[in-house]
């Protein structure tokens, strides 16, 4: 299979998973007279499904942003590509149910240690399909600088411990954890995202 099909069917499902994130926030339904302020309780009441539906936006945005450059870095494809992409899309797939779990269940430990492992578990696959490139070097284009693209695999692993970190805080305390969790945004936007995958010497 040609990278541009790989990508191009990632580049799909990607988009169903972000519009499936965000259907989990539905419009509050007000009974008896509808005021300004009883609106904004309801609003209120949405901000679990709303910080949640945000923490996962963002992280699958920078998974879609990193996923485009490693496959500008590549020069063609083989089946054990194709697979490592595959578990990476499987578990990015299963996200927006934890997400809305947690939403709903914003206080509960269990509801956040579940969606730490589970954005854990997203956040190891991409490490492994850094990896398979990394073991496969004829996949990359020439000139790619491989000492640099191992760098950034090492960088990649401060997602996964990031959130089993936080899976692991939660508990203790699930406010601490979920502050941890969006750490890992911030973290690859201005830390882990400044050099392209593969930074040519």
């Amino acid at each position: 299979m040609e990278k541009n099909r790989i990508e191009a069917f990632s580049d799909g499902v990607i988009a169903i998973i972000i519009t499936l994130l965000v259907l989990e926030i539905k419009v509050p339904h007000l009974e008896g007279e509808v005021t300004a302020s009883a609106i904004l309780g309801a609003l209120a009441k949405l901000t679990p499904k709303i910080l949640s539906w945000a923490l996962s936006f963002f992280m699958i945005l920078i998974m879609w942003v990193n996923h485009h450059r490693i496959f500008n870095e590549i020069k063609e494809s083989d089946s054990g590509l194709m697979w490592a992409n595959g578990l990476l899309l499987f578990f990015m797939s299963f996200v927006p149910f934890p997400t809305a779990f947690m939403g709903d269940y914003f206080n509960q430990p269990a509801s956040m240690v579940f969606f730490g492992v589970c954005m854990g578990l997203a956040a190891v696959s991409f490490v492994v399909l850094r990896y398979y490139i990394y073991t496969h070097p004829h996949l990359l284009k020439d000139g790619t600088n491989l000492v640099g693209y191992r760098k950034l695999i090492s960088a990649s692993w401060a997602g996964p411990i990031l959130y089993f970190g936080g899976a692991a805080v939660a508990l203790l305390n699930v406010y601490a954890a979920f502050a941890i969790f969006a750490i890992v945004p911030v973290y690859f936007v201005f830390f882990g995202t400044k050099k392209k995958n593969g930074e040519k010497k």
